[in-house]
């Protein structure tokens, strides 16, 4: 209603303002006439063709809208105008308005969206600041996925990609958002009426560093993020976007930090429809580490992302939606000269037991029990506990926790480093959207078997010109195995699926720059 209104005054002393001016002797006014409006029916964001005569040229004066709502013209000539359904517009008439007069109505009916049978949402994302982003998006299907992307930005609100993309069957496609959406602050929405699974990437500082989370499938209305910190060197931001296209008000998010000296409240923020907000931790809780829990009253999506060392590092991650009393994370390492951190948040009102469990190439190493203190957040360097190998964790507690994992190397040239939330089971079909072995990138497949089994997993890669198989793979019981992806697909972008025997866990790491840079996700089951 409020950019309904907002529009109709615009036009009216617009035309108010103009009407002085007067035709040539002899001449008729103007006055705008539409023909028809082709399609006259869809959901907001469909593009649309308006027929007609005497639009004239476009102008600071001439607006075209349904039922009252302003839209934005692609191609506005004497006899077409092309444009889209705004954000906002129903059912009612498209009126074309010049400075010699207002049209005929043509009525349009605003329809819901289709259903997609999957969307993605990252919340993180920028083409700003010297950043670069790409969205990866793999099929897991055996027909051609058409994936309809909507842009919620900070500066500009939601703007729909004028056109689907296509991700064939079994195969992989990576989208440079730069080359969509440049220099906005952006989450990506991603409609689709095949499954995909989707990842995000994001480089900056000529791609010396970059960071990479997979996506989640739906919105929800309480967010947990275990890792934060605000003391030098290091600066956290939560990111939060608002994907909702029915509400007309804005979503109220309250955010409780949990730091060591106790919860911290911030002051509820509105983020409005179709709006991304980006959140400086420290200018909150000042200088400490800090786990958030975010509350909305509207479904919103959040992540975190993390810098250091005046952004010559960085790290992101999706957040949780709720505690659990497991969790796994199948990457880790305190060899080949990497510090491996384990990240617990307890964000309940009682005290939780934890145990933690090291999952080695040799097999398992159990910790003694520890307390984590209610509203608390702890942080746990894993090389205090194993030295020299390649690690997965194991955490279980006898309450609902929160539990994430943080790498950091130097090669010589600055600190890196990765994060990731764990997951909460093992699965026996497992996705990875991101990978490559091409353009200067290592890829890893990290494979965690919790089980007292042997797991036998299959590997298949799907890259742009559709799935390669791999070797089978037989992991240990209680231990964790490292595939380096180019041994079997030499330079080429691919995303992976695992498929198991037994219930596993995996996740997928990337380096770049001789190793000074490096990013990782966990997979995504069906």
């Amino acid at each position: 209603m409020k950019r309904a209104t907002c529009t109709a005054v615009v036009v009216m002393l617009a035309l108010a303002a103009l009407a002085c001016w007067a035709a040539p002797a002899g001449a008729q006014p103007l006055v705008p006439f539409i023909a028809n409006v082709l399609p006259d029916t869809g959901p907001v964001g469909m593009l649309v063709v308006i027929n007609g005569s005497n639009f004239g040229a476009l102008g600071p004066f001439s607006v075209v809208t349904f039922n009252g709502v302003g839209a934005t013209p692609l191609v506005w000539q004497d006899t077409i105008i092309t444009t889209r359904v705004p954000d906002g517009a129903t059912t009612g008439p498209v009126v074309v308005s010049t400075p010699f007069g207002v049209s005929n109505g043509v009525d349009f009916t605003v329809t819901a969206p289709p259903t997609p049978a999957q969307t993605w949402y990252l919340a993180e994302g920028s083409t700003a600041w010297g950043f670069e982003t790409f969205v990866l998006i793999e099929n897991t299907t055996a027909t051609d996925a058409s994936v309809n992307v909507v842009y919620n930005t900070q500066q500009y609100g939601r703007i729909p990609r004028p056109t689907a993309v296509t991700v064939p069957a079994s195969s992989r496609v990576t989208m440079r958002l730069n080359d969509d959406i440049p220099n906005v602050d952006v989450s990506t929405e991603l409609q689709s009426d095949q499954e995909i699974v989707a990842e995000r990437s994001i480089y900056w500082n000529n791609r010396t560093e970059g960071t990479d989370s997979i996506g989640v499938v739906e919105p929800s209305m309480v967010w947990y993020m275990a890792e934060g910190c605000t003391t030098y060197p290091f600066e956290t931001w939560l990111l939060i976007a608002n994907p909702n296209q029915l509400s007309v008000t804005p979503a109220n998010v309250d955010i409780t930090y949990q730091t060591p000296s106790g919860p911290i409240q911030k002051q509820t923020i509105q983020v409005y429809t179709g709006q991304r907000v980006s959140l400086d931790v420290s200018k909150d809780v000042g200088f400490c580490d800090v786990s958030a829990r975010v509350v909305s009253d509207q479904p919103v999506i959040c992540e975190r992302s993390m810098y250091w060392d005046g952004r010559r590092g960085g790290h992101d991650s999706i957040g949780t939606v709720q505690g659990s009393r497991t969790w796994f994370m199948a990457e880790g390492s305190t060899a080949w000269g990497f510090t491996t951190w384990l990240l617990l948040q307890n964000p309940t009102a009682a005290a939780a037991d934890v145990d933690v469990t090291y999952m080695t190439p040799d097999g398992a190493i159990v910790e003694p029990t520890m307390s984590l203190p209610a509203n608390s957040r702890q942080t746990i360097k894993v090389n205090d506990y194993i030295q020299n190998y390649d690690v997965s964790i194991q955490v279980d507690s006898d309450t609902e926790i929160i539990a994430e994992r943080s790498m950091y190397w130097d090669n010589g040239s600055g600190k890196a480093g990765n994060d990731t939330i764990g997951v909460i089971s093992p699965e026996t079909t497992i996705y990875l959207a991101e990978g490559s072995t091409a353009w200067g990138f290592e890829s890893f497949v990290c494979i965690q078997n919790p089980n007292a089994a042997i797991a036998e997993v299959q590997v298949t890669y799907m890259t742009n010109n559709g799935p390669v198989a791999g070797a089978t793979r037989f992991v240990p019981p209680t231990s964790r195995m490292t595939i380096n992806v180019a041994d079997e697909l030499p330079n080429t972008d691919a995303s992976i699926k695992l498929t198991s025997d037994q219930p596993i866990m995996a996740e997928r790491s990337m380096y770049w720059n001789s190793r000074g840079g490096g990013h990782v996700s966990i997979g995504w089951t069906p």
